[in-house]
């Protein structure tokens, strides 16, 4: 049957990249190897720009020596688990079942939503299909890969569990007997107790010795041991005043820990401990292959923590350094499993440039917190991310080999938001959506609830009404969105909000710039029988996937979506937000790559993620799977 499109569009949609599918291919080197990097939120534009500026210097010289795409054309919507499930399956989210971060399960009562990052894909992702074929594979972090959750690869890394959050406490240090430590203090030994808030685990509580190895005459505690039940053992960790430790902590069976510094003066008389989220990660592949990663590398350390930064416990370098231990940990598991078991196919994933861009993308003036000055401050920790990127696929080219491929690629890429909407409040408004007292979602008297991630939502309607009523709800929907304008008071109200710390002059030009770019909030509506999720254009069947919403909802530039029940508009809660139309400059992904099979410094067209597992299957030499939707990238193969 033939599909007909509906879209109510206030931005023009771009062109559709025809695919194919079903095809085996294979190479004339069977011993071809694939490293395959994803960056999460690498913005097209912006690393070509860094790279012109000589500020990746690494990424500048994989394009020199391999090829570059103008840029990558990622999935509606353009969020990370559906463009990740893009990537590893050269599949749209209507096959793969990945239709946004977020979304209502089918299988449960209404309003309860499911995180993609558990859930299985529906179609074979790479690793197994090259594992199938007699390939061993390795994947470490990349959204899609969890092995609890569906098909994993010979060597698997994931992340696991956050047992306790980050905290900053102070510490009351009293005289002690020293225990089983037998150092020698020249001031009275003193210890404190930290208390390890552990969800859904029994509470810990950490002693902390304090000590003066210095014998000057002077009080000058500078040397701390922490320990489980104040007895020394191996797993102590010894460290001075403001500097990082690390603390091993076993949690239901688990292998996780956190980092910290103490900070204190040389009396102990004012004395604080900032610790990170209390984390273990995931790790499954051969007998032994657990205890020899926690071994050599220790407990999964904590991806980030911008809240810390925010509120002041901890200073940018701290911060960084946090950001870059994780990243620096993901890449040495990586590139210890590459040289040590050879892997067909290696995948593994970085955050950082994704993570920066969400909390500090500050460059459009109708932001809230913009000004000229924040704005090239913020720009500063983005460029960092960039840099960090860069010295990872520095680090993996150092260990390629002749018959390596290293393919750096994005899922999608980042722009600036200053509004977000609340569409469940105006479902509630419009009658459509009701709820208790405490705000909960009212399951039964609810006809439609939007689950929303980034700049999209994915708009549901009660699976227990009468079709005719299903119909009707759907009708209201899109005549709610599509003719939903900025009302007078929002422009009062963004006025005052946006630009209170600003001079009148400046405040009203900037309003005047922002009252003319926003004519509509909802750039399109995408209804589930029209098949919004797909990239490519070509296929007369009709794929309804039980994950997807009735309607598809998509902000225009500068629009994020909330699911809270808050004020229609209010100013955005991040700064970068993703998962509106793929077309635009600001949402295009990178793809570079470099290896013996791709020709040297060319630069090739646009292209899709859905290309990039075709490929893939083609320097691998195996069969690929009959549902695959991209093109090999014959323009960049020699």
């Amino acid at each position: 049957m033939k599909k007909h499109y509906f879209y109510i569009i206030i931005l023009l949609v771009g062109s559709i990249v025809s695919p194919t599918s079903g095809y085996a291919s294979e190479t004339k080197d069977q011993d071809n190897k694939v490293i395959l990097i994803s960056f999460d939120g690498m913005r097209n534009d912006l690393t070509k720009e860094y790279v012109k500026d000589g500020n990746l210097p690494h990424i500048e010289s994989l394009m020199k020596n391999g090829v570059a795409a103008k840029d990558s054309k990622t999935v509606t919507p353009s969020l990370t688990a559906p463009s990740h499930a893009a990537i590893a399956t050269g599949a749209t989210p209507s096959e793969t079942g990945m239709v946004s971060n977020k979304w209502q399960d089918p299988h449960r009562e209404f309003a309860n939503g499911e995180s993609a990052f558990h859930q299985p894909l529906d179609k074979s992702p790479l690793w197994k299909e090259a594992k199938r074929n007699g390939k061993t594979t390795a994947t470490v972090l990349f959204p899609g890969s969890n092995p609890d959750a569906g098909s994993q690869a010979d060597y698997a890394v994931y992340y696991g569990e956050t047992w306790a959050e980050s905290s900053l406490d102070k510490l009351n240090f009293k005289a002690a007997d020293g225990g089983k430590h037998t150092e020698k203090s020249f001031s009275p030994l003193k210890e404190a107790k930290m208390k390890l808030p552990l969800q859904k685990a029994k509470n810990r509580e950490i002693n902390i010795l304090a000590m003066d190895t210095t014998d000057d005459g002077k009080t000058n505690y500078d040397r701390f041991i922490f320990s489980n039940n104040r007895s020394a053992a191996q797993d102590d960790s010894v460290v001075k005043a403001n500097e990082w430790g690390s603390f091993p902590v076993e949690v239901d069976r688990k292998s996780a820990g956190f980092w910290f510094k103490l900070k204190a003066d040389p009396t102990l008389e004012k004395a604080s401990i900032y610790r990170t989220s209390v984390t273990s990660g995931l790790i499954k592949g051969p007998d032994g292959f657990k205890e020899e990663i926690k071994s050599k590398f220790g407990f999964f350390p904590v991806q980030d923590d911008t809240k810390a930064f925010k509120k002041g416990w901890i200073s940018r370098d701290e911060y960084e350094e946090i950001s870059s231990r994780f990243v620096n940990w993901t890449t040495d598991v990586s590139l210890y499993i590459k040289e040590k078991y050879q892997p067909d196919l290696l995948m593994f994933y970085a955050p950082q440039i994704d993570h920066e861009s969400h909390h500090f993308l500050l460059t459009d003036p109708r932001q809230p917190e913009y000004t000229e000055e924040r704005s090239k401050k913020h720009m500063k920790y983005i460029e960092w991310s960039y840099k960090l990127a860069d010295s990872v696929v520095g680090r993996t080219m150092d260990t390629l080999t002749k018959s390596d491929h290293l393919l750096i690629v994005s899922d999608h890429g980042m722009e600036p938001v200053h509004t977000i909407l609340a569409p469940n409040t105006l479902l509630k408004k419009a009658g459509l959506l009701k709820s208790d007292k405490e705000g909960k979602v009212d399951e039964e008297r609810s006809k439609a609830i939007a689950f929303a991630s980034g700049s999209a939502a994915q708009i549901y309607i009660n699976k227990d009404l009468s079709k005719e009523e299903k119909e009707n709800v759907t009708k209201k929907v899109e005549n709610l969105f599509s003719g939903y304008q900025i009302k007078p008071e929002f422009k009062k109200a963004a006025l005052k909000q946006y630009f209170e710390e600003i001079g009148n002059t400046i405040a009203q030009k900037r309003f005047s710039d922002f009252d003319q770019k926003t004519k509509q909030f909802f750039n399109y509506l995408l209804h589930k029988k029209e098949n919004p999720y797909q990239i490519a254009d070509g296929s007369e069947e009709e794929k309804d996937h039980p994950n997807e919403g009735e309607i598809l909802l998509l902000g225009a530039k500068g629009y994020m979506m909330g699911s809270s029940l808050t004020k229609a508009e209010l100013p955005a809660i991040e700064l970068g937000s993703h998962g509106g139309n793929p077309d635009r400059k600001e949402l295009k992904a990178v793809f570079i790559a470099q290896g013996p099979s791709f020709k040297k410094d060319e630069n090739i067209g646009s292209i899709t993620t859905l290309d990039i597992a075709p490929t893939v299957y083609k320097l691998l030499g195996i069969p690929s799977p009959d549902f695959l939707e991209g093109n090999i990238l014959e323009d960049a193969i020699e």
